[in-house]
C-alpha cells in the first residue's frame, strides 16, 4: 500500500515575489503537484503567476476551476471536486500544494479544500506555510501601523457588515476593508463624514507592478476597481505615504 502524500497549503504574498518566504519556495520546489484556483478555463490566476515568476516549475501548477459564487451548494461542489482531484494524487504518494495569494488562512480558499481532502482522506498529512498579506503589504507601503501596545485592528470585506464600520472606528485604531471593488459607492459615501482624525488610504494590486496608491477617496467614484483592492483606515497617527497616484 503506497504511503499518502503531503498536502500543502502555501501563502506566496500579496503579488511580489520577493516577498515569498524561503520555506514556501522550497516546499513549491519539492513538491510533485501544484494546485491553484483557476480564473478561467484557459487562465491560470493570481496565486499561480506569483509562483511561476519566482521560478517554480510551470509544468507542475495545475489550475483548477472554482465557483466564486456565494451560492454555497455551487461552491461547495467545486471545492469537493477540487479535493478528489487533489487526493487521487496524494493516494498514489504524491505530495501537493494548494497556492494562496497572501495567507492560505487569511480569506482563502484553502479552508475550504482543505476541509474537503480531510472528508476525503482523514489520514492526510497537511502542512500550512503561512505567506504575507495584502493587509501587511499596504500598510509597509504607506507606512501606516496597524496596531501597538492596546490598540484594536479590525479586517473586513468591505463586501459585508458595512453597518458595522462606525462602531469599528470607535473601538479599533486601524480598520482594514478588503475586496472594495462591489461595495465602493456606498463605501465612500459612508467615509464623506469620517471624524478628521481618521486617515484613509486606497490601495490596488500591491506587490505588481500594477500597483496603485491614493488618499483622495473622492477620485474612486465612477471607477471600475480591480478585485484585488482595499482601503486602510487609521485613527490618530499617520505616515506620510508615497505612491504611485491614480489618475481622475
Amino acid at each position: 500500500m503506497k504511503q499518502i502524500g503531503t498536502f500543502w497549503g502555501v501563502g506566496v504574498g500579496p503579488g511580489d515575489p520577493e516577498l515569498m518566504t524561503l520555506k514556501a519556495w522550497r516546499v513549491l520546489a519539492e513538491v510533485d503537484w501544484i494546485f491553484c484556483p483557476a480564473e478561467s478555463a484557459q487562465r491560470t490566476g493570481f496565486a499561480a503567476r506569483i509562483a511561476a515568476s519566482s521560478g517554480v516549475a510551470a509544468a507542475k501548477i495545475c489550475p483548477l476551476t472554482l465557483c466564486m459564487s456565494r451560492q454555497g451548494g455551487a461552491a461547495q461542489q467545486a471545492y469537493r471536486r477540487a479535493a478528489e482531484t487533489i487526493t487521487a494524487e496524494l493516494r498514489q504518494g504524491r505530495s501537493a500544494a494548494w497556492i494562496t495569494e497572501g495567507d492560505p488562512l487569511f480569506y482563502s480558499t484553502f479552508s475550504c479544500i482543505a476541509d474537503e481532502v480531510r472528508r476525503l482522506c482523514p489520514e492526510v498529512p497537511i502542512n500550512i506555510v503561512p505567506g504575507v498579506t495584502s493587509v501587511q503589504a499596504a500598510a509597509a507601503r504607506t507606512g501606516l501601523t496597524l496596531a501597538r501596545l492596546h490598540e484594536a485592528l479590525a479586517v473586513l470585506p468591505a463586501s459585508y457588515g458595512l453597518e458595522r464600520l462606525p462602531g469599528l472606528l470607535q473601538s479599533c485604531a486601524t480598520v482594514a476593508l478588503l475586496k472594495v471593488q462591489s461595495s465602493i459607492e456606498p463605501l465612500l459615501t459612508q467615509l464623506a463624514d469620517l471624524p478628521s482624525d481618521i486617515h484613509a488610504f486606497y490601495l490596488e494590486k500591491v506587490g505588481t507592478n500594477e500597483e496603485c496608491l491614493t488618499t483622495d477617496l473622492h477620485s474612486l467614484r465612477g471607477r471600475k476597481l480591480p478585485y484585488f483592492s482595499l482601503i486602510l483606515l487609521r485613527r490618530g497617527d499617520s505616515a506620510g505615504a508615497v505612491g504611485a497616484e491614480i489618475e481622475p
